[in-house]
């Protein structure tokens, strides 16, 4: 629990960081429980979300035209973009303006791919939506989709389980009565241990990308890299820390209801150049603070003790890159290039709510758009399988490139014996009947 003094209370609210509420608790030492492992049996809750620039897929809105230039960072809770591109960044604060009247939008993949469920994020928009997906490439008003959901729009996350169905192209067609904003669009895969443990390579398509599109569209703290959630303070089941990194919008993590400060720590894995956080959570009136953090007290590279105490003295060494002063329950803070291995949050609700407090998703972005974070990617790719004590089987990291070797790769086709004679210069295919 935070306490502050009335003098630091004071001088908080003289340098705008209360701005319309005050705090009455003072800053104490912080209790932390450590996130067990991930096990290979919870590996498919984390299936892979193909909407995104990094995997090829890509995205246009029928009604209108919007350049994926025309991308605009969300600040602070304000976002103001008008781009459908920010559908499939990993920023889940940039979202999309659904006017009222229907409004389509086309999602291609790289490639057919076997899809369980849609999700995206809702910011006020009512009305329903239509999905549809296609192998074919198809005009907007073609009967030949192949309709399989008809919902309406709920607030917050909206989820739609389609599958398992095959799909290159994804249609959504929303009819808003009233107008509002969607967010972190999720096609995913049909979830298996192999996706999880093997990860895509990232790579993208989209030609000339702008600054915004480039640094948002590689998030360093998805769970499907080397990041993990590390620490919390508090919660019924610790196991499920992971799903404020899994790029997922309809699942979440509730802190116990009687954390008075509710806290989390991700591990990228390694030190990585950051700038810029995004988060969505539980709206409420209090202030969210940010932290970047090369180290943490107790704890090494290759040790990390199940429960962690950072005193007051310590506590107040840390310097946050921004802080957030709204009860929207969605921010994201920009900073100067900051280098790091651990992101801390740490919120401190102006009023105790009734019930726990639940964080959906935490973003993390670096400077550099192309080396360190195809890098980054390339670390996370790269798990092992150890048995923990309890027998279950948990996912670390390791090298898969010699994986390959336990399936034999595809050889040419045996030719014509060497008795016979040449081909003729035409390419024919036998066919073979049973």
């Amino acid at each position: 629990m935070e306490i502050m003094s009335t003098r630091s209370s004071r001088f908080i609210n003289f340098c705008g960081l209360l701005c319309c509420f005050s705090i009455t608790s003072v800053a104490a030492d912080l209790n932390l429980q450590k996130v067990p492992p991930l096990t290979v049996e919870q590996a498919p809750a984390y299936p892979e979300n193909l909407a995104r620039y990094h995997f090829g897929a890509q995205v246009e809105a029928a009604s209108q035209s919007n350049s994926v230039r025309n991308l605009q960072l969300s600040s602070q809770s304000q976002d103001r973009n008008t781009a459908a591109a920010a559908l499939l960044c990993d920023d889940p604060t940039v979202g999309y303006a659904l006017s009222n009247g229907a409004t389509t939008l086309l999602v291609s993949l790289s490639k057919i791919e076997n899809i369980d469920s849609i999700s995206f994020l809702n910011h006020g928009a009512k009305g329903d939506v239509t999905i549809a997906t296609s192998n074919a490439k198809l005009s907007p008003d073609s009967s030949q989709w192949h309709h399989l959901s008809h919902q309406d729009l709920t607030p917050n996350a909206v989820k739609a389980k389609i599958g398992p169905s095959e799909a290159k192209y994804v249609k959504l067609t929303f009819n808003i009565n009233e107008p509002g904003r969607i967010a972190a669009l999720g096609v995913y895969s049909t979830p298996t241990v192999a996706a999880f443990t093997m990860p895509r390579t990232r790579k993208s398509n989209v030609q000339d990308p702008s600054s915004s599109l480039a640094l948002i569209s590689y998030n360093l703290t998805d769970v499907h890299a080397k990041a993990r959630a590390l620490y919390v303070s508090s919660g019924d089941d610790l196991n499920e820390a992971n799903n404020m990194i899994d790029n997922q919008p309809a699942t979440s993590y509730a802190f116990a209801a009687d954390d008075a400060a509710p806290a989390a720590v991700i591990d990228l894995g390694k030190v990585t150049t950051l700038q810029r956080i995004s988060a969505v959570y539980a709206p409420q009136q209090g202030r969210v603070d940010f932290y970047v953090l090369q180290s943490l007290p107790g704890t090494t590279e290759d040790r990390a003790p199940k429960t962690l105490r950072v005193d007051e003295a310590e506590l107040a060494n840390f310097q946050p890159v921004g802080s957030i002063t709204d009860g929207s329950g969605h921010g994201a803070i920009d900073f100067p290039e900051t280098s790091g291995r651990y992101i801390m949050l740490k919120w401190a609700p102006a009023a105790q709510a009734g019930g726990s407090f639940s964080v959906a998703e935490i973003a993390a972005f670096g400077g550099n758009k192309s080396g360190s974070l195809m890098a980054a990617n390339t670390a996370g790719g790269s798990e092992r399988q150890v048995a923990s004590d309890d027998g279950k089987t948990m996912i670390e990291g390791k090298d898969f490139k010699d994986m390959g070797k336990e399936m034999p790769e595809e050889g040419p086709a045996e030719g014509p014996p060497p008795n016979l004679p040449d081909p003729p210069p035409f390419t024919f295919v036998p066919l073979i009947s049973e």
